[in-house]
Formats: structure tokens, sequence, C-alpha cells
């Protein structure tokens, strides 16, 4: 994808029209004339904002918005020019950000600061040389990208996380709940990670991936465990497309990222009085053959556990935990607490080890690989480990045992 990013060129800088920051051409009648063509835009073609990069095609549809807009206004277009191109800049560029984006590499920024900029560039996280001018600079471009996803940031709303039309994901947030406004930004790949991907990038095997597929044929229930970034929804992902078209799923998520290819899918989001929670019981009333979890964080996983339970085996989902096995089980297990049902811990522990039939477990390596570093399957006293991988004597990926049907 050709990324369209404006800068102006030399002489178009010491013109007194054009400002190095978006807070000191506000200040002046072109910036007022900017900001009202902006609300315009924004309120007639918001679909044409919600991407982090442009092609061609899509600043093609962008450019004639803006068009119509000054012409609405009886302006000679040819003569806005300068206007044109700042309001182009304050659409589509991310200022600093711009740069890092044509690096197809790099697959998440995160803004600390003004002067605090990181990218993740192939599996490694590092410190790069772009800076904002100001704080009230990054706190404009959260605002620009929470209005891209149609959101509203402000300090009573001080909280954005939304996906862009693209897929990108962003999450911004200001004062009061931070020191400073702060950005984060997921980059969508152009294409989903394929099986080829995963097998040429060594996250796993073909004979695991084998096993993996014979698991969603018998509908077997799965989570996919691991930390921020290790690749879950990705793996999930991957793992859906396998389920038969003929099978009805549900899908749940904070924000939308599994845009599942799926012939039979409704997919539903969280919104501000629907939560993740609220969506599972709507679920279970849609007659799901499956119910995929974009990730479960609370409650809500008492009704995951429950729906595998009861009629709804081969569901799916992900969760956040610090290694696989046990730890993912007690980490469930504290979720499904948290509804106060007055069952005792161990119970619950016991219900899920009853409930859940595998356990992968993703990890981002120092290497910057992502790996499925163990599959195993909970048993009533014990884990049976099926996979794992292991760095000595000789890194590879290790068969331990079977699955016990």
């Amino acid at each position: 994808m050709n990324q369209y990013s404006w800068k102006p060129d030399d002489a178009t800088r010491s013109s007194s029209t054009i400002w190095e920051t978006r807070a000191q051409e506000e200040s002046t009648s072109m910036g007022v004339r900017v900001d009202r063509w902006q609300q315009a835009i924004q309120s007639q073609y918001p679909e044409l904002l919600r991407h982090l990069v442009w092609d061609r095609e899509r600043l093609r549809k962008l450019e004639e918005a803006i068009n119509q807009v000054i012409s609405e206004e009886g302006l000679d277009i040819a003569s806005m020019t300068l206007y044109r191109r700042s309001l182009l800049n304050r659409l589509t560029g991310l200022g600093p950000l711009d740069a890092l984006l044509t690096d197809d590499r790099v697959t998440e920024i995160m803004v600390n600061g003004p002067e605090e900029i990181f990218c993740e560039r192939a599996g490694h996280i590092d410190q790069v040389d772009q800076k904002f001018l100001s704080q009230e600079d990054v706190t404009l471009l959260a605002q620009r990208l929470a209005s891209r996803a149609g959101r509203v940031l402000n300090t009573e709303t001080p909280v954005c996380d939304a996906q862009l039309v693209d897929g990108s994901r962003i999450h911004c947030v200001l004062p009061p709940i931070s020191e400073q406004a702060a950005i984060t930004i997921r980059r969508a790949r152009h294409k989903p990670f394929t099986l080829d991907d995963y097998l040429l990038g060594g996250t796993l095997t073909a004979e695991i991936w084998e096993e993996l597929v014979t698991f969603i044929r018998e509908r077997r229930n799965i989570v996919v465990a691991g930390g921020a970034g290790s690749g879950k929804t990705s793996l999930l992902r991957l793992l859906t497309a396998v389920v038969d078209d003929r099978e009805r799923l549900i899908t749940i998520e904070d924000v939308r990222e599994l845009n599942l290819h799926h012939a039979n899918t409704v997919s539903l989001e969280a919104h501000r009085n629907y939560s993740i929670h609220d969506l599972m019981i709507n679920a279970l009333r849609m007659r799901p053959d499956r119910i995929i979890v974009g990730e479960v964080r609370g409650e809500e996983a008492m009704e995951l556990i429950e729906a595998m339970s009861t009629g709804h085996p081969g569901s799916l989902s992900t969760v956040h935990s610090q290694s696989g096995g046990v730890a993912t089980i007690f980490r469930l297990a504290r979720m499904c607490s948290r509804r106060q049902l007055g069952i005792p811990f161990d119970q619950l522990v016991q219900q899920i080890r009853e409930t859940l039939d595998v356990i992968i477990y993703v990890r981002r390596y120092p290497d910057g690989v992502r790996r499925v570093e163990s599959i195993q399957q909970p048993l009533q006293d014990t884990m049976n480990i099926i996979w794992q991988y292991q760095q000595e004597p000789h890194p590879g990926f290790v068969k331990v045992g079977t699955f016990h049907a």
C-alpha cells in the first residue's frame, strides 16, 4: 500500500500560511476555516477517515469530499491549494509517526511523550529518533486518531480503545488518568497471517498444526493463552478458519479484531452499555454452534466455561497469562470468582479442568519470534503436556505426550 504523507516543501515552509504545529495554525483565520471544513468532513464523510494509512484510491475519495465541502462555500478550489494541503495533513498525516508507517516491518508504535516514541520492528522494541514538538501536539494527534474511529477523546472521556476500518487498533489516554497523553497503535497487516507464515516463521510445525486441526474438528474446547503482543488473536483467527462453514459462530470482542471470513458468523462488539459479560448472555440466545471470545478478562469467563460444558463444545477464546497450564487455569478461576456465586475456588478450578480440553500457550521470545511454547491438556489432578518448545540442548518443538480422548 502506498503511504500518503504530505509534508510541505522548503518553499511552502517559508510561507506565513503554514505552521510547524497544529496549535499555531489554529490561532489564525486559516485555522478557523480549516477547522470548519474538518468538522464538515467528519460529519458528512466519517467512513473516509477511519484509516491509519491511505492508498491512492482512499486518498482520491477523500480529496473529492474536500473539494465538495470547499465548493459548497462558493470558493474556487484552485485558489485554496494551501488550505487543502493543510486539511489533508490534519486528516491523514500522523506527524512524526508518518515515517514509521512507511516501514512495513513496524507492527506497533508507542508514544509515551513528545520525545519518548518506541516501535516494535521485526519483533524487537526500540526507541526511535522521531519526536513531537510539544505535549499539545501529542494530545491533538490522540484526539485526531480517536475521531477517525468515530470516538470522542477529552478530559471527560480520557480513554479511547478502538479499531479503524483498515483493522489497525488504537489506544489513547489523556490526563487525568495519565500524567500526559499517550498513544499506542497496533498496525493491521495488509494480509492476515497464513499457515505458511507460521510454518516459515517458526511459530509452529506442520505436525503441531495437524494436531490442532484435529482438535478443532473434534470440537475440543480451546484457550489460547499468552502475554501481551504474543500473537494470541492471530492464532485464534487461524484456528477458526478450520471450522466448517455450516457451523454458526458468534464472536464476542471488546474491540473487533478477529474479522473472520466464515459464512455463518455474527460479530458482537462491546459498547458503553453492553459489556463482554452482557454479550456472552445474549450470544447464548442466538443459537451458536461455537462461541468465540476474543479475550476473556473478567466475570464473563464463567459464562464461557458454562457454555463450553453445556451444549457449545468447540468454543475458543484467548486469555492473558504469564505461563500456560495450571497458571492459565488459576487465572480463569480468579475471573470466574468475580461473579460471586459462592462457589469455592477449588471447585472453580476443578470445573475448568473438566471443561477445557486444550490450552495453547504462545510467547514472544527474545529473538523476536512468536512461538507456541506448549500445548497442554488439563486432567483431573495434573497437566498432560502434548507439545513443548525447548531451547536446550537444541532449540525445537518436542512431542511429549498424546491427547487423552
